[in-house]
């Protein structure tokens, strides 16, 4: 049981490592460089539903803080449902 409570915490810090990445690098490199275009193909799949709420407010998206998140509240979940279960 807790190599899968500690495959879901690497799991969900791996994703908000690459949301947060996204984010820095939307700010400081060009769309089309790969780096980019490789964290952006991993990283969209779960943006894109939150942007369809979330509209960008004043040219800044608030979508990767909604999917930090939703990650950390998912990942918290698990977590807690699998550590009643032992």
């Amino acid at each position: 049981m807790q190599f899968i409570i500690l495959f879901i915490q690497v799991f969900a810090r791996s994703i908000v490592f690459l949301l947060f990445l996204h984010v820095l690098l939307s700010l400081f490199m060009s769309g089309d460089k790969p780096l980019r275009i490789g964290v952006a193909r991993i990283v969209n799949p779960i943006l894109e539903p939150i942007r369809r709420f979330i509209k960008p407010l004043n040219g800044i998206d608030f979508s990767p803080v909604v999917a930090i998140l939703v990650v950390n509240l998912i990942e918290w979940l698990l977590i807690r449902l699998l550590a009643g279960f032992v």
